[in-house]
């Protein structure tokens, strides 16, 4: 039974996964024109959002160079590749985890302290705060540039190269490194969204009572809350607020089973060998998890407005501009000589022999242009 369900969640996964990093790194791609492309860009979160996309964009382009090796393309085990292609997928990781951290951390200051909202959820901090989040992932994971590297290994198939952890004196360190990185990327940003976001989701829920209350007592509601005095902005930092609180509580569902499958693996380092149906669970938790890197954008669909939006304004108006493009080449297809005798001649209706003139001047000047 157990390998009747490996058998098909192998060939799900050989269909899945193209799929995922094909729409996942189109949708990213969109995330990015519109948070860095539109009047979104205006709001440090979509600092934080854009640059979450493109570091999903890279985990999805390691996803698929690894799901190359089911297709016999050794890619990412040949020397170089194998060694930048974990350093890469470790590093997008790291800096997705913390950039959610990131703007949590930030919703939370702009809904439980909105008076410091101006100061200190700023663009520009937001820009410092990515550039300081990537350089510090890029320090941390380069460990992994040493422990990886291409090994030999004997299986079903024969003598085979895989890429993995370099096997002779490394493989302590590997674990220490191992610890290290499930406590940096899973514990300490787990315990601080879950927290952070139980305040946000009260804090929303007390200024949804708070906007009822202007409707029915407004003056005393000002009182209460100076905050309100601005209530369409608060709506929009609301809805804001709403949209991230989503992405980040999904994106702790579909990290936890990898992460506690990885705690598993870690008690129990000792066992040669892990039952099967282990190996089937961190199977799909690895799918969740890779799963998380490609949906952002239909959250970001489904929960924001401005979003929306800002996806319609793009699309109308290169819409616009093909019906332009094509009005433009059929005028410029049509004979201009024709069209300025009609233009000419209607002028010439209106005004006698002002549009006689009009047309002898147009003559010339188009005769001009043509000798020259």
């Amino acid at each position: 039974m157990v390998e009747l369900i490996e058998n098909i969640f192998r060939g799900i996964q050989f269909y899945y996964t193209p799929i995922l990093v094909y729409f996942g790194s189109l949708g990213n791609c969109l995330s990015v024109i519109v948070f860095f492309g539109t009047k979104l860009c205006q709001y440090s979160s979509s600092i934080y959002l854009g640059a979450l996309a493109i570091s999903d964009t890279g985990f999805l382009a390691s996803v698929f160079v690894v799901w190359l090796n089911m297709l016999e393309v050794g890619l990412f085990n040949r020397p170089g590749f194998c060694q930048f292609f974990i350093y890469l997928t470790t590093l997008c990781s790291f800096t997705s985890v913390w950039l959610v951290v990131a703007f949590t951390i930030e919703r939370f200051i702009a809904v439980q302290y909105p008076f410091y909202r101006r100061s200190m959820c700023t663009v520009a901090r937001a820009k410092v705060m990515v550039a300081a989040l990537t350089g510090l992932a890029m320090i941390l994971c380069s460990p992994v540039l040493w422990f990886s590297a291409p090994r030999f290994e004997h299986n079903e198939k024969g003598n085979v190269t895989e890429c993995g952890h370099l096997a002779e004196g490394l493989e302590s360190w590997a674990a220490v490194y191992n610890v290290i990185d499930t406590v940096l990327t899973f514990a300490i940003p787990f315990v601080v969204i879950v927290i952070l976001n139980v305040l946000i989701a009260r804090a929303i829920y007390r200024h949804i009572k708070i906007r009822k209350s202007l409707t029915i007592e407004p003056q005393i509601a000002k009182e209460r809350q100076p905050c309100a005095q601005n209530p369409r902005n608060n709506l929009a930092q609301t809805k804001i607020t709403k949209m991230l609180l989503v992405v980040s509580s999904v994106f702790l569902c579909f990290n936890l089973p990898a992460y506690v499958l990885r705690i598993h693996a870690f008690l129990h380092f000792q066992e040669s060998n892990a039952p099967r149906y282990v190996e089937l669970a961190q199977q799909v938790s690895n799918l969740l998890f890779n799963t998380n890197f490609g949906i952002n954008f239909i959250l970001y669909c489904a929960t924001g407005q401005n979003f929306r939006r800002a996806i319609r304004c793009i699309f109308l108006k290169r819409f616009h501009r093909r019906n332009l493009t094509i009005t433009q080449v059929s005028s410029n297809g049509m004979q201009n000589v024709p069209i300025a005798r009609q233009n000419n001649a209607t002028h010439d209706r209106d005004q006698g022999t002002t549009g006689r003139i009009s047309r002898t001047k147009h003559y010339l000047t188009v005769k001009d242009v043509t000798n020259i």
